[in-house]
């Protein structure tokens, strides 16, 4: 199948969940047999894109448009002035007319049966690339996107921040409505979202969780060799205002009871771009290690007894769970950390929602030591959820919807 994917941010390197998610995806979908043409945005900040990155977006796909979103004064008046109709992320990844040739002459000799639209900023354009072709649009639903922005903005800690998340509210209901309305099927990152939407009045919903590379769940399951050097470690971007609320909850309020319980602890906390306020609160707290920007997750994920997600805002599914969950380790999340997955994943957490009982989870779980019998089991059949077969089912389900849509269209031509 010939699928124009587009992807709202450079998938490759798969630095934070989102990322994860998608390369993930991509590489399940080639290996399932897929033909993708890619479209992808990135940040343009003067020195183009490193071409290490460019060629491993080919190894995915046979066709790559990479798009800059370009910090000019030109390019800044004509987001603002879209802003009339658009979320400030959906105007950003309007191209110009110059790139929108070079990109329709490029897909029009690729010749798309589907479009699929990751995540929800790339709507503009995917929506024209279904109306030019006349083949059905896919769309793969990270969170309740409104709703998340919403709760963005509610936990930003500084003005800048505050108005950065705002600008790409207006409009947004509105476009993630339109999506779900205008989509053949939308693949779910979330059974909870699901859920919800469902409660709207749409019946095209079909979960898709996060996917796990088979080579990474591999290395990070394996039996522990030499003993972690951490008891504790939390891996996850540092930056976004869900996530450092989170993490500077447990520094300041769960860690203090844990060492209080084992004066020794040491964590590992690892992640993208810490915020200043992480770095501080790092510095007060005694036997706590940051370690930014790791290249890569699996020695994080298996260097610790015991990994934490104690994150309470957002919606969607948190990946950094989904990659916990092939660590040997044992886990502890807050209710959100395991929000939109099964019962039979959720299970595998402890799952505390006050300090007391999170650092009381930490240390019985640092206790009980490491995974036995009808435990590893238990885990063994909650990674099966995430495995790139699923890919499958979603390729077979998109080529009978496109050919039935084929159909509709020659019968109404006759």
């Amino acid at each position: 199948m010939k699928i124009a994917y587009f992807s709202c941010q450079m998938p490759y390197p798969a630095t934070h969940g989102g990322l994860v998610d998608d390369w993930a995806r991509l590489n399940a979908m080639k290996a399932a047999g897929a033909d993708l043409a890619l479209v992808t945005w990135y940040a343009e900040k003067g020195q183009g894109l490193p071409q290490a990155h460019v060629q491993a977006l080919h190894t995915v796909a046979s066709v790559v448009h990479t798009l800059p979103i370009q910090g000019t004064w030109s390019d800044r008046y004509k987001r603002l002035v879209r802003l009339a109709r658009w979320p400030s992320h959906v105007s950003s990844r309007v191209p110009s007319k110059h790139a929108l040739r070079a990109l329709w002459a490029s897909l029009d000799a690729f010749k798309p049966e589907a479009i699929w639209l990751d995540a929800i900023y790339p709507i503009w354009l995917a929506r024209a690339a279904a109306r030019r072709y006349g083949v059905p649009l896919f769309y793969r639903s990270h969170n309740i996107e409104h709703r998340y922005m919403r709760g963005q903005v509610s936990r930003a800690t500084s003005l800048r921040d505050r108005l950065a998340w705002s600008m790409n509210l207006p409009h947004l209901r509105r476009v993630e409505f339109d999506a779900w309305r205008q989509a053949e099927v939308v693949f779910d990152i979330s059974m909870d979202d699901l859920a919800w939407w469902r409660e709207q009045g749409f019946a095209q919903g079909v979960w898709l969780p996060p996917l796990v590379n088979p080579e990474k769940a591999s290395q990070l399951r394996a039996a522990w060799g030499p003993p972690p050097a951490f008891d504790v470690a939390y891996l996850g971007n540092l930056r976004t205002p869900n996530n450092v609320e989170g993490v500077l909850w447990f520094l300041r309020e769960v860690w203090p009871l844990v060492r209080q319980q084992q004066p020794g602890a040491r964590m590992l906390l690892a992640g993208s771009a810490p915020a200043l306020a992480i770095e501080d609160a790092v510095k007060a707290s005694p036997g706590v290690v940051l370690r930014p920007n790791p290249p890569d997750v699996v020695p994080v994920l298996r260097d610790a007894r015991v990994l934490v997600n104690p994150i309470f805002g957002g919606s969607g599914v948190n990946v950094k769970s989904v990659e916990m969950l092939f660590a040997p380790a044992r886990l502890v999340s807050s209710p959100q950390g395991v929000a939109g997955l099964p019962e039979a994943v959720s299970r595998c957490f402890a799952v505390a929602i006050d300090a007391k009982a999170f650092a009381q989870a930490v240390w019985q779980a640092l206790q009980d030591g490491a995974l036995r019998g009808t435990e590893l089991a238990q885990r063994e059949a909650a990674r099966a959820q995430f495995d790139f077969e699923r890919v499958g089912d979603v390729l077979r389900l998109m080529a009978d919807r496109c050919a039935k849509a084929a159909a509709g269209a020659s019968g109404r031509g006759q």
